[in-house]
C-alpha cells in the first residue's frame, strides 16, 4: 500500500511497504487531475520504500487538484554511474528489466 503527504513546502512525499525482492523502486506520475495510469509520464527512481519529490519538480496544483502516485519495484539498481534519478528511472523502465505490477494509487489533493 502506497501513502503519501503533499507538504507544506509543496514537497510530495510517499512511503510504501517493503518488497524483501526489490533493490529499486520507480514512482510514476502525470500532470495535476490525470487519473490515467497511461498518462503517467513522470519517473522518479530510490532503492528505499520511501521517495520525496521536491517542490520545484511537482506539476502545478491548485486548491482542489489531485496528483495521482504509483509505485513500481525493480530487481536491479541504476548503475552507480548514472547521475540522476530521472535517468536512472529511465534506465530501468526503458530498458530490458521486467517490473512489477504497478502499485494502487496514491491519490493526494492539494489543500
Amino acid at each position: 500500500m502506497v501513502t503519501g503527504v503533499i507538504n507544506e513546502d509543496g514537497s510530495i512525499k510517499l512511503d510504501w511497504d517493503l518488497d524483501p525482492n526489490a533493490q529499486a523502486y520507480l514512482t510514476h506520475y502525470g500532470e495535476a487531475n490525470e487519473s490515467d495510469p497511461h498518462n503517467a509520464k513522470f519517473m522518479g527512481y530510490t532503492e528505499t520504500n520511501s521517495w520525496t519529490l521536491s517542490a520545484e519538480n511537482v506539476p502545478t496544483l491548485t486548491t482542489g487538484d489531485e496528483i495521482y502516485l504509483y509505485v513500481q519495484a525493480y530487481f536491479e539498481k541504476a548503475p552507480a554511474d548514472i547521475e540522476t534519478d530521472v535517468d536512472k528511472a529511465a534506465y530501468l523502465h526503458d530498458g530490458d528489466f521486467t517490473g512489477s505490477p504497478w502499485s494502487e494509487a496514491a491519490i493526494l489533493t492539494k489543500d
